[in-house]
C-alpha cells in the first residue's frame, strides 16, 4: 500500500470505533502498587498516565524498599486501606511487593506462603468498601538467576545455568546436558540449590491462590509476567501447571502469561483505562525482520512474535491488518537482514514524515541492552521525535514492547476521550524525551563510562557500590546525563509547536531537571524533569509541528 493510500486509510479509520466523551473524567485517579522503588517499576507508569491526564498514586517512596532491602507490604496494604477508594477508576498490583515486599524479595525465601496468602486475601478485601473497584494483578515467575548481589557474584551464574540444563536434560534425555549440570551441581555452595527451589516452590503456591482469586472475580484481570528465562528451566512447568489450573478454575478469561515483568504496570495501566473506555485499539506491525520475528530475544522463553502479541492483548488493544488500524508499531528485531533493515528504515521513516501515528519497539538490544544506534539516529532526523507516538529500547523485548505499545494507546486514548489538550502533548513528549535519554544516552554513553568508573572506586562492583564510591559514582552520572538531557531537549524539542483546539503552542523549557541512582548501582538511573509551553504569538516563534 502506498503512503498516500496508507494516510486516507488512517483518516479515515480515526473514529473507526465510538468511544464516550469523557467516560473517564479527566483528573481521574488510579492507585499503584508497583514492583519495587526502580523508575521503571512505577515511574514510567505514572509517566504514561499523565498523557492522558490520569494521576497515578504510588505508596509512600521509602515503604518500596531499595534493593536487598525489601518494602513493608503491611505499610502499603494499609496505604491502599486509607485511600479514597470511590474516587480511583481501578488498582493495579504488584502481588510481589504485597506478598513479599518486592522483586528482590520474592527471589529469597524469607516470607512463608501463609504470610504471602494472608496479605494477598488483605488485598482483595479492598472490595469490601468498593464492590465496584477493579483490581488489575500481576506477578512474576522467578527467573532462572538470583539476583545479582556481591555475595551470589561467585556462583549465582552457575545456579542459573545448572537449572536451565537440569530441566533440559529431564525433557530431551540428552546426557551432555545431565552431565555439565552435574557437574555444575559440585561448584555452588551448600544449601544454595535447596533454598533456590525452596523459593520457586513457595512462589508457586502463591500464584496458585492468585489464579483461583481470578476464577472467584475477586481479582478482575491477572497477569503471569515471566521474568527473564530462557527456553529450558523450571518456569516452563510452572507455567504449564498454572495455565491449566486457570481452565480448571475457568480462570481463562481472568489470567493472562507473557514474557517480562518490569513492564506490567504500564501494560496493566493501559489495559484499566482502555476497558474503562471501552475502546480497544488496532495496532498494525512492521517488523525489520519478519523471520527474525520467530525466533526467541534473549531473556525470553517464547518467540518473539508470540510476545509482542501477548504484550498487546494484555495492554488491552489487538493486531490490526493493513487495512484497518489505529497505529502502526515498528518492532526492529535482533540482529536483521541488513537490506530488509533498510528497507524497514525507510518505510518508517517515510510513514513519520508524512504525519502516520507511529509507534518503535527497538528490541535489536546490544548485550547490555543498549538501543540500536541506527534506530535513534533515523528517529532523531527531520524533527521525527515530534511526530512520534512512542519509542521503547531496554533491557529486554518484552520490556520494550510493554512500554511502547502503553504509551501509544494512552495517547490515542486521550485524544478521543479529550483529556486536556496541552498537558497530553506536554506529557507525550517528556515520555519521549525520557526515553531517549534512559533507552539510549544512559546505556550507550553513561552507563558504560560508569562502569569503567567503578573499576578504580574502593570497595566498588558492578553488583553493589556503597559509601563515598556511591557518592562519587552517583555525582559522575547525576551530571554527565544532565548533559545529554539538555542537549537532546535543545535538538529535538525546544521551540516545536504544537496545536490544540485551534492554538498554537511552543515548547518554551525543561524545568526541574533532576538525575541520581537510585538504587546502590549504576544499572538504572532516576530521571525527572517538566516541559513548559506557550501560545506562539509571534510567527517567528514558529518550528515544525505535529
Amino acid at each position: 500500500m502506498s503512503i498516500l493510500a496508507t494516510l486516507a486509510l488512517v483518516v479515515s479509520i480515526g473514529t473507526h470505533q465510538p468511544v464516550s466523551a469523557s467516560v473517564s473524567p479527566q483528573g481521574a485517579k488510579l492507585l499503584l502498587v508497583p514492583l519495587d522503588s526502580r523508575p521503571a517499576s512505577g515511574q514510567f507508569a505514572q509517566m504514561i498516565g499523565k498523557i492522558a491526564d490520569l494521576d497515578v498514586r504510588m505508596p509512600p517512596y521509602e515503604a518500596l524498599g531499595r534493593f536487598t532491602v525489601p518494602g513493608d507490604p503491611d505499610r502499603v496494604l494499609s496505604w491502599l486501606e486509607k485511600q479514597p477508594l470511590s474516587e480511583c477508576a481501578a488498582v493495579v498490583a504488584s502481588a510481589d511487593m504485597i506478598a513479599y515486599g518486592g522483586l528482590i524479595e520474592s527471589r529469597v525465601s524469607s516470607v512463608t506462603s501463609e504470610q504471602a496468602i494472608a496479605r494477598l486475601t488483605r488485598f482483595v478485601r479492598l472490595r469490601d468498601r468498593n464492590p465496584n473497584l477493579k483490581l488489575y494483578v500481576f506477578s512474576a515467575t522467578m527467573r532462572l538467576a538470583p539476583t545479582a548481589t556481591r555475595e551470589a557474584a561467585p556462583w549465582r551464574m552457575n545456579l542459573a545455568r545448572f537449572v536451565e540444563l537440569e530441566d533440559k536434560a529431564q525433557r530431551t534425555g540428552l546426557l551432555t546436558a545431565r552431565k555439565e549440570a552435574n557437574r555444575l551441581r559440585g561448584l555452588m555452595p551448600a544449601g544454595v540449590i535447596g533454598s533456590y527451589y525452596a523459593t520457586r516452590r513457595r512462589n508457586a503456591a502463591v500464584q496458585r491462590n492468585l489464579v483461583t482469586l481470578a476464577g472467584q472475580g475477586a481479582i478482575d484481570y491477572l497477569v503471569v509476567g515471566q521474568d527473564d528465562a530462557r527456553q529450558y528451566g523450571p518456569h516452563v512447568g510452572e507455567t504449564r501447571q498454572l495455565q491449566q489450573l486457570a481452565e480448571r478454575e475457568s480462570a481463562q478469561d481472568r489470567t493472562y502469561f507473557c514474557e517480562g515483568i518490569d513492564q506490567l504496570s504500564n501494560v496493566l495501566l493501559s489495559r484499566s483505562l482502555l476497558v474503562q473506555n471501552r475502546w480497544t485499539p488496532k495496532v498494525r506491525v512492521v517488523w525489520s525482520d519478519p523471520e527474525r520475528a520467530k525466533q526467541f530475544a534473549p531473556f525470553e522463553s517464547k518467540p518473539i512474535e508470540a510476545s509482542l502479541r501477548d504484550q498487546l492483548l494484555a495492554a488491552g488493544a489487538i493486531p490490526g491488518s493493513e487495512e484497518d488500524f489505529d497505529y502502526s508499531l515498528y518492532v526492529n528485531v535482533p540482529k536483521p537482514d541488513k537490506d530488509k533493515f533498510a528497507q524497514f528504515g525507510e518505510a518508517l521513516g517515510s510513514e513519520l514524515d508524512n504525519g502516520l501515528p507511529v509507534a518503535v519497539a527497538d528490541i535489536n538490544l546490544a548485550n547490555d541492552g543498549t538501543s540500536d544506534p541506527r534506530i535513534f539516529s533515523l528517529l532523531t532526523q527531520n524533527d521525527r521525535a515530534n511526530h512520534l507516538l512512542s519509542f521503547a529500547g531496554w533491557n529486554t523485548a518484552g520490556n520494550t514492547m510493554g512500554t511502547a505499545i502503553p504509551a501509544s494507546n494512552l495517547y490515542l486514548l486521550a485524544r478521543k476521550i479529550n483529556a486536556d489538550g496541552v498537558r497530553r502533548e506536554l506529557a507525550q513528549r517528556e515520555f519521549l524525551l525520557h526515553r531517549f535519554v534512559d533507552d539510549y544516552a544512559f546505556h550507550k554513553f553513561v552507563r558504560p563510562a560508569a562502569y569503567e568508573m567503578i573499576k578504580t572506586l574502593p570497595g566498588a562492583s558492578k553488583e553493589e557500590t556503597t559509601g563515598e564510591s556511591f557518592s562519587a559514582l552517583n555525582e559522575f552520572v547525576r551530571d554527565d546525563l544532565a548533559k545529554y538531557t539538555d542537549q537532546y531537549f535543545d535538538e529535538f524539542f525546544k521551540s516545536k509547536t504544537f496545536f490544540v483546539q485551534g492554538k498554537e503552542y511552543a515548547i518554551r523549557e525543561l524545568d526541574d531537571l533532576k538525575v541520581w541512582l537510585p538504587w546502590p548501582r549504576a544499572y538504572e538511573v532516576r530521571i525527572e524533569f517538566r516541559m513548559e509551553s506557550g501560545v506562539v504569538t509571534d510567527a517567528r516563534q514558529r518550528s515544525t509541528s505535529r
